[in-house]
């Protein structure tokens, strides 16, 4: 079994599908303000959702989140600190975390989420 998709919620989706597509490079595949941007990630998709829309919903179960969550995408090991460069050059802080079996970095989303670029290996995958 595989996660086919996860999400995590914004207000402002310009600046989530800024950030998703144009930082982290993932393709936005459907952008319909204000509700939702849809991208692709591997194998899944990344979902991010307007609460403020998704909460109100009648035909899907009402949904949303307030505060900040965690999303961790996959990368290379040896490309981390490209990634952080990257980040740092687009104006988004990172910070490093050292694992048994590797290190990590993370940063925060526009929306404040909290993202996470990891090896497969810290999980020992």
């Amino acid at each position: 079994m595989d996660v086919l998709e996860t999400c995590i919620y914004a207000e402002d989706l310009e600046a989530a599908r800024a950030f998703y597509e144009g930082v982290l490079g993932l393709p936005c595949f459907q952008y319909r303000p204000p509700r939702h941007a849809f991208f692709r990630a591997g194998r899944g998709v990344f979902l991010v959702f307007n609460p403020r829309v998704t909460e109100k919903e009648a035909e899907l179960p009402p949904h949303g989140a307030r505060g900040s969550v965690h999303v961790a995408f996959r990368v290379e090991e040896e490309d981390l600190p490209l990634w952080a460069k990257r980040l740092e050059a687009a104006g988004h802080p990172v910070w490093w975390a050292e694992w048994p079996r590797g290190r990590s970095l993370y940063t925060r989303d526009p929306a404040g989420n909290l993202v996470e670029l990891a090896p497969a290996a810290i999980w020992g995958l």
